[in-house]
């Protein structure tokens, strides 16, 4: 009698699981992208900037592309959020210099499966 509740509850288990990973088709993620490392903090900037512009212009194939091919089901639903922004990163080398790297901060959305 145990060994058949047992059996019971597994299956009722694994039919919940496989229907919720049917309804979850939509996943959000975030990227960091580093530009090239500069001497100033105002070109540091600029240039995530410039890389955050290019990336809402870009479409769903090009974005997807650009963010290393996250969205490999179906690309083309692949979509930049709002609140996207840019930081700069100070670091030194081992010659006690100071260098900037832009980063862009972003947030996609895109579907699990066509």
């Amino acid at each position: 009698m145990n060994m058949t509740k047992t059996k019971v509850a597994l299956i009722a288990s694994a039919m919940t699981i496989l229907s919720t990973q049917a309804f979850a088709t939509t996943t959000q993620t975030t990227r960091v992208i580093p530009t090239t490392a500069v001497s100033s903090q105002a070109v540091a900037y600029e240039l995530a900037l410039e890389q955050l512009q290019t990336l809402k212009a870009d479409s769903a194939i090009e974005l997807n592309n650009d963010l290393g091919r996250i969205a490999l089901d179906s690309p083309r639903s692949l979509s930049l959020n709002e609140g996207s922004y840019v930081t700069v990163a100070e670091k030194m080398n081992a010659n006690g210099e100071l260098f900037y790297t832009g980063l862009v901060n972003v947030s996609v959305t895109f579907d699990m499966a066509d």
